[in-house]
């Protein structure tokens, strides 16, 4: 071996008991722990992209198989183009656009159904890491959104999407249906949907 090196001494685990995990060393989160925490950050996860072509029955089936309920739609370029979620690839606006553009199903891709990329609305990282859970609640509740892009600025001020926070985040954060947490409204008022997070 290398003689810059040396072995380190090796000792008895003893009657250690005690296996470590993040969770045993931090409080139960709850509305009013950092928003952070539903933050899926860009710099730790890779973002699931596809292309803006894809025609929607695939796409739905790609977001499945992915696990999520969002995807980032890139144009023949390379170039992201817009968001599309799993309510767009559901909903009514499939059929919606089917009669109003008189397309077949087979031909309704991702890039009649996204929000353009210019049209999406998002929070700062800033924003971000000043804020609660709560507050994150507060603004999906607001917008109408089930997730919310979260945007930082870059080398040379160059604007660039960090990560999302979303309703799924939280409820697996918080272990409780969103719906209920997000029916809080006036954290102070309901304090019982508060009982219910921290006692559960």
């Amino acid at each position: 071996m290398v003689r810059d090196f040396s072995a380190l001494s090796l000792s008895s685990i003893g009657d250690t008991r005690f296996l470590l995990n993040p969770e045993s060393m931090q409080s139960p989160p709850d509305l009013y722990s950092p928003a952070m925490l539903v933050m899926t950050d860009f710099l730790q996860s890779v973002p699931v992209t596809i292309a803006s072509d894809t025609q929607v029955d695939r796409a739905l089936e790609f977001m499945k198989n992915q696990q999520v309920r969002l995807l980032f739609a890139l144009d023949a370029g390379g170039a992201l183009s817009g968001i599309i979620t799993a309510q767009d690839l559901t909903g009514s606006k499939v059929l919606s656009y089917i009669e109003q553009g008189r397309l077949s199903r087979e031909d309704v891709s991702v890039k009649h159904l996204m929000l353009p990329i210019s049209e999406v609305q998002a929070l700062t990282l800033d924003e971000v890491e000043r804020a609660r859970i709560g507050d994150v609640i507060e603004t999906l509740n607001q917008s109408g959104a089930a997730h919310l892009v979260v945007v930082d600025q870059g080398v040379a001020g160059v604007n660039r999407i960090r990560g999302i926070v979303s309703a799924s985040n939280i409820s697996r954060l918080l272990h409780h249906n969103y719906e209920v947490i997000s029916e809080v409204g006036s954290f102070a008022s309901r304090q019982w949907v508060l009982k219910s997070i921290q006692h559960r």
